[in-house]
């Protein structure tokens, strides 16, 4: 397994809380054990303990909190579809594309709600730092790009008021965007976060109530379901843990826990710098995209510059990659050639990889492993992973929804069944496995 203990050094980790491995023993019993603390297992666990506080859980990952994806991300957290909105359209309705759009905006809305009651604003490891900016501009950035997106974003305006298309001299007159000569979409509800410190504010938050042991450094090698006993045994480097329900929120590294999964939810390296922006370059005031998405970019309050992508420089686009211990110096020397010739910045200072999860169809993927395989042997067990590079505007509604199944209980009427592993779209993908386990 390509989770090295040992990765490249993110902006976001540097001396951040809990990295060190856990101290206290490893309970030899749960209610529930997550399978990841990022973003999406922390969010699990502060909807399961909303839900029914008495339960005991463990949220166990193998390095430490947020040192995946949600640590090591360009820091961005824009709603929208993270697709093309007329192939939405086609695929799933116009009704079913639109409940995409608003959920996204509805887990934004509602995570910063969870900040303002409890996040700290001191700029401290508990300060997520959440700043609103004018906005995200998704930049055309050749004229094929352009008459490819143009139709389908107009579309997608007439339906969403808070976008709208921005001409090619609209952009000219904004810094940052003057080499970009063909327009864009503009998201307006756009904001810089610091998403590792979300996931310490969960973290803080959860164990403050009690009830859940976060156990850091605690790799998973393998989950059983016993039918006999109606319980899943975990197995870690530091013990063995008996819990009836068991949920993976390990995105990129699925693979490695369930291989069933592996054709459909892929890993995928991404690379990020950072600078501190030189005296006489003005600021970027929003956030930009361009590229197809794979250039994005974006100035922090603090005048640091956060540039990732251009992972399709290289002929793998990085695809089927879940080391984050290396880096590619294809990539990394593109990254720096576009920060020099559009950001105007010489040099970075700092440079590491994430790992995503991509789909096939760019959704997530929630819902219980059971019903992908087919098989009794998974029962108990529950997915949220596969968030495909759009992690920040749905994570903390799709850990509700994955607490909702864990519990038993109804999903809210305003969550896409797009999402769930058993939507009719998806059927075809886990039939032959089904049927291999009969």
């Amino acid at each position: 397994m390509h989770l090295n203990p040992t990765s490249t050094q993110s902006y976001w980790l540097n001396g951040a809380p809990f990295q060190m491995a856990s101290n206290e023993p490893l309970p030899s019993k749960a209610d529930i054990v997550i399978i990841g603390a990022g973003l999406t297992g922390l969010s699990t666990a502060y909807w399961l303990q909303q839900m029914k506080p008495n339960l005991k859980i463990i949220v166990a990952d193998a390095r430490g909190v947020a040192s995946g994806a949600t640590g090591r991300n360009g820091g961005i957290c824009s709603p929208g579809l993270n697709d093309d909105f007329d192939e939405v359209v086609s695929t799933y309705g116009a009704e079913s594309a639109q409940r995409l759009v608003e959920f996204d905006y509805r887990n934004v809305d509602m995570l910063s709600e969870f900040l303002k009651k409890h996040a700290d604003n001191d700029k401290g490891f508990f300060d997520p730092e959440l700043t609103w900016t004018k906005g995200s501009i998704i930049a055309w950035s050749t004229a094929e790009e352009a008459e490819e997106s143009r139709s389908s974003a107009e579309n997608l305006c007439q339906k969403i008021d808070d976008m709208r298309i921005m001409s090619p001299e609209e952009l000219k007159q904004i810094p940052g965007f003057e080499s970009f000569q063909y327009g864009g979409l503009l998201i307006k509800t756009t904001a810089l976060v610091w998403a590792a410190k979300i996931v310490f504010c969960l973290a803080r938050y959860v164990s403050a109530k009690g009830g859940v042991h976060i156990a850091t450094h605690t790799k998973i090698e393998n989950v059983e379901w016993d039918e006999k006993h109606a319980i899943n045994t975990v197995y870690t480097n530091r013990g063995v843990v008996e819990a009836s329900r068991v949920a993976f929120c390990t995105n990129a590294w699925t693979a490695r826990l369930f291989e069933q999964v592996r054709d459909i939810l892929v890993p995928v390296r991404n690379q990020v710098v950072s600078v501190q922006v030189p005296p006489g370059v003005p600021r970027l005031e929003y956030v930009m995209s361009a590229d197809r998405g794979y250039q994005y970019m974006s100035c922090r309050p603090n005048g640091d510059y956060i540039m990732g992508g251009m992972r399709n420089v290289v002929p793998s686009k990085q695809e089927h990659e879940d080391d984050d211990s290396t880096l590619n110096t294809t990539v990394s020397g593109a990254l720096r050639k576009f920060m020099a010739d559009v950001a105007k910045v010489p040099s970075v200072e700092h440079e590491w990889a994430g790992v995503m999860g991509f789909t096939r169809d760019r959704l997530p993927l929630i819902g219980a492993i059971e019903h992908i395989t087919g098989s009794n042997k998974n029962k108990g067990q529950y997915l949220a992973a596969g968030f495909t590079g759009h992690g920040m505007p749905r994570t903390f509604l799709c850990g509700r929804a994955t607490a909702q199944l864990l519990l038993g209980q109804q999903l809210d009427t305003w969550f896409p069944p797009e999402f769930l592993v058993q939507h009719e779209s998806r059927q075809s993908w886990w039939d032959n496995r089904a049927k291999s386990n009969l």
